[in-house]
């Protein structure tokens, strides 16, 4: 664990500019700089770099974040790695708590690792130049050398003991250990007195290393060259490789994903370095197994769009459909995920060589989306004329809204199903015991049931998460209520206290219920923000700054209505003076609005001549405070 006091003095000490202008070309646009994304495709710079937050932002995309941040999403680092690389820059080490001895070992077990395969790649790289059969093979398939050279293909050779030649004899307990370890060699069964045997796993194949973001060697796959079984064998799991966490060629895509704005997930190691050489470098693959929700946690991380290209075969759209349970429960309106079929008899890497680049482009753009596939597999094999195909279908699809998250994309395909089944939404809805009407973050909608105030709204809600658990009933007159206008100052007090967490943690708890009084009069999710908000700058040191504060938002639950306030944010910047002017002013009017409850109280006393000397002296209380405050 890395101290958040030093990634904070880190961030205070590296320019955010200077980081971010070795990949992107910024030029000055009043307080901030400008380019053009590095994430979307764009013509006109919407990204915008600001030197006082020490921040980026693009109005396009909607990406942003801190140094750390940026080199996370454009390297392909991970939090401590962009860290490091960042203290690296300025000559500092990073702190560390001290591991655990299972922890030193672990790490000492993974530099070894990664130093051995390293090697073992080098070997069969050298040894693919003095094959010529290989390198035929290989020419057969379309593949140039610099193709070859990029994924860092070679080959191995047909022979037991091959690697003893780099690592030495695999009758020494400590060179066969670490090559067991590595999923290199094979260790046999011992009968007896009879030394087990030792022998190379990859043999008389074509080798693919499999690489993971930084570009180190953690696996390999072997393609066999001729007939034989298996046609392609993995490295088994290792203390560096998880076949279910890893996708073949993302190391050598990333480039290439960010610039075509989308990623082409396929069967095998073939097919990636195939469509690399015919047009396609954004190409990735999994390694031999089901994708996985690390799989595709991984994809979405890299690209806003992934299509996944399968055989048309059963085997195919089987896969297909592992992908797409592996997919349901990540979706997000602002992703995309789609599904493209082959012919039965094509593979990518053949397709396109038979029809083209361009047939190949156009068949991606018109691949099928999640929600077709959707309707597709709830469907497959059942009658939808009958109504006992109908209800199967209707079943089927029960499991698969239970993890959909609550979005707008899951409104769209129950009003589609509902349409193929013959009923209505709502008693769709019913059924999976779901409700589609979902409080948008800052939509402007109030949340509270009509006729009822903020207050006594929270009273009559169930007191579980109100959202998934409010009664059919009130969901219905939320979702006929008109729009009512937006109390547009519990949004200012929020881009105040992001901006400045400072001010926040300042707050009496009398001025912090004030606020969320504020933020109820609009709704009930603006407030559950609020007070998160709130909390989180209570947090936040005295000297937090916005870049550091911004990363600490990003691991809310709230983190969405967070990212709407930062695009608000750097719209219109307060300075500090001006965030305390507002918030100042906010709290009087708020204490105004209470004063003036109050008087009405007590008027309504003596009007029915109730009031006791207690009510009256008070009257005169609030009466003078009143005309204080204007």
């Amino acid at each position: 664990m890395i101290p958040r006091t030093f990634i904070d003095d880190l961030l205070n000490r590296v320019d955010i500019v200077d980081v971010i202008s070795k990949s992107v070309t910024l030029k000055k646009s009043g307080s901030n700089l400008q380019g053009l994304c590095p994430f979307h495709q764009e013509k006109s710079p919407s990204f915008s770099v600001s030197e006082t937050k020490q921040f980026y932002h693009c109005f396009g995309c909607g990406a942003h974040g801190s140094a750390i941040n940026f080199l996370m999403e454009y390297a392909g680092l991970s939090f401590v790695d962009a860290i490091e690389d960042l203290a690296s820059t300025i000559g500092l080490s990073v702190p560390k708590e001290a591991p655990s001895a299972v922890g030193m070992a672990i790490q000492e077990q993974a530099v070894a690792l990664t130093e051995l395969l390293q090697k073992a790649t080098n070997w069969y790289q050298e040894s693919l130049k003095k094959n010529q059969r290989a390198i035929q093979y290989l020419k057969n398939r379309g593949l140039s050398g610099d193709i070859a050279k990029r994924y860092g293909i070679g080959y191995a050779n047909d022979d037991w003991q091959n690697l003893e030649k780099v690592f030495g004899s695999y009758g020494q307990d400590t060179i066969a250990k670490s090559l067991v370890e590595a999923g290199l060699i094979i260790q046999g069964e011992s009968e007896g007195r009879t030394i087990a045997k030792r022998y190379d796993r990859f043999r008389d194949r074509i080798m693919f290393p499999i690489r993971n973001l930084k570009g180190q060697v953690i696996g390999f796959g072997g393609r066999i060259i001729d007939h034989g079984e298996p046609k392609y064998l993995n490295s088994p799991e290792t203390a560096l490789f998880k076949k279910g966490q890893t996708l073949y060629g993302l190391f050598e895509a990333r480039k290439s994903i960010r610039e075509m704005s989308y990623v082409l997930v396929c069967e095998g190691y073939m097919d990636v370095v195939a469509l690399a050489q015919l047009g396609f470098p954004n190409a990735v693959a999994t390694l031999g197994t089901a994708s996985t929700e690390s799989h595709v946690q991984l994809l979405l991380r890299h690209s806003d769009k992934v299509v996944f290209s399968f055989d048309g075969d059963a085997a195919g759209v089987r896969a297909a459909k592992r992908a797409f349970e592996a997919s349901i429960a990540l979706l997000s309106d602002e992703k995309e995920i789609r599904f493209l079929f082959l012919p039965k008899e094509h593979d990518p890497d053949s397709f396109v060589r038979e029809m083209g680049g361009e047939v190949f482009s156009q068949a991606i753009s018109q691949a099928k989306p999640l929600s077709v596939f959707f309707i597709d597999i709830i469907g497959e094999g059942l009658d939808w004329n009958t109504a006992e195909g109908r209800a199967q279908a209707q079943n089927e699809a029960k499991v698969y809204f239970k993890k959909m998250p609550p979005i707008a994309l899951r409104t769209q395909i129950l009003r589609e199903l509902a349409k193929r089944l013959g009923i209505t939404q709502l008693e769709l809805e019913q059924f999976y015991g779901i409700a589609s009407v979902e409080v948008n973050h800052f939509a402007g909608r109030s949340a509270s049931v009509p006729g009822v105030s903020g207050l006594e709204t929270l009273k009559k809600l169930p007191k579980r998460d109100w959202q998934k658990n409010a009664d059919l009933r009130a969901m219905e007159n939320l979702a006929k209520q008109k729009p009512v206008a937006p109390t547009d100052i519990g949004i200012q007090l929020m881009r105040v206290l992001i901006q400045y967490p400072l001010l926040g943690k300042r707050l009496s708890p009398t001025q912090c219920q004030a606020l969320l009084k504020i933020a109820l009069a609009r709704n009930l999710q603006t407030q559950a923000v609020m007070q998160d908000l709130l909390e989180l700058c209570k947090q936040e040191p005295e000297d937090g700054k916005f870049a550091s504060f911004q990363n600490v938002l990003a691991t809310s639950v709230h983190a969405k209505a967070y990212d709407v306030l930062l695009k608000k944010v750097f719209e219109t910047e307060f300075s500090l003076e001006e965030a305390t002017l507002h918030l100042n002013g906010a709290l009087k009017k708020v204490e105004v609005e209470i004063l003036k409850q109050e008087m009405l109280e007590i008027t309504e006393k003596i009007n029915k001549n109730i009031q006791t000397n207690e009510d009256l002296n008070r009257y005169r209380a609030v009466v003078t405070k009143l005309k204080n405050n204007g």
